[in-house]
């Protein structure tokens, strides 16, 4: 496994982010792309069952997350559909089960 994992590029949360924040500028404009994205990033995950998502309740998490280019799965998967993205998971070996 060691030499897959050493062969492979594997990507981090900060080089999705980076890719999400340049298509949120695409869509929003440098200038007000932080809060647009914010804005989208409340309505989704009140969609998603989260009631208390607002604007105001997750700006803050929202700009720090791009400061310091870290957030956990849940964040980064809504982040994505802000912009338009999903992800995919593409397995390199099947396992038998059974």
């Amino acid at each position: 496994m060691l030499n897959l994992i050493e062969r492979m590029a594997i990507p981090t949360c900060k080089d999705y982010l980076d890719i999400i924040e340049q298509r949120a500028i695409d869509v929003w404009g440098e200038k007000n792309w932080r809060a647009e994205i914010a804005r989208k990033y409340a309505e989704l995950a009140r969609e998603n069952g989260d009631p208390d998502a607002t604007y105001e309740t997750r700006r803050r998490q929202i700009y720090r997350v791009f400061d310091e280019g870290r957030c956990n799965s849940e964040t980064l998967f809504i982040l994505a559909a802000c912009v338009e993205c999903e992800f995919q998971m593409a397995c390199k070996t099947v396992y038998r089960v059974g």
